[in-house]
């Protein structure tokens, strides 16, 4: 669990899954997505399941960060969205990162700020060298804020989606360790 920006992150927990699984089955989510199969609540009871103990991923749940006054400590506030960690290459310290953002907090600068505090999380708690992502070429919002925040376009999995009647590029796009320092603010 880790805290940035007036965003708290942590492990998604059972009581998250509903929130998950809405979040998911949204069009503006499953659209940009390799799978378009939309989740059910036993599929995702499912799927949650299989995430315990599988160390090649990691979720976690992301909410505004509330302060209570009276105690040093944060609690939860609105679920905002989800980070996905994949593909973990500890050998070559490399891993696929990738958040969504519900629909109420886009727009707002939260990716941005889920952004700029997942490649902390991941460079300076994860020790990676690397992390990269994968966006459809459509996705002119998610470009932006992915070229704003560091990455760098590596290449493309030619025509590799297909959505609404044709095929589209999926590009690769990658951060490594020095730029995110160099470019660090």
């Amino acid at each position: 669990m880790f805290v940035g920006d007036g965003i708290v992150f942590r492990p998604i927990e059972e009581k998250d899954l509903e929130l998950v699984r809405v979040l998911r089955n949204d069009p503006s989510v499953w659209e940009q997505l390799t799978s378009i199969g939309h989740s059910t609540p036993d599929a995702q009871t499912e799927w949650f399941s299989r995430l315990d103990g599988d160390p090649s991923r990691d979720y976690l749940a992301v909410f505004t960060e509330v302060r209570d006054e009276h105690y040093p400590i944060y609690t939860e506030g609105e679920f905002v969205g989800i980070i996905r960690m994949d593909k973990f290459d500890r050998v070559n310290r490399s891993v696929r990162i990738g958040a969504d953002v519900t629909p109420a907090f886009r727009g707002k600068g939260y990716g941005t700020r889920i952004y700029k505090a997942l490649l902390k999380y991941v460079f300076d708690d994860l020790g990676m060298h690397r992390a990269w992502l994968l966006v459809l070429d459509t996705n002119e919002i998610a470009k932006k804020l992915y070229f704003n925040v560091g990455f760098k376009l590596e290449g493309k999995h030619r025509e590799a989606v297909f959505r609404n009647g044709c095929f589209h590029d999926y590009l690769l796009m990658g951060i490594l360790e020095n730029e995110y320092r160099e470019g660090r603010v």
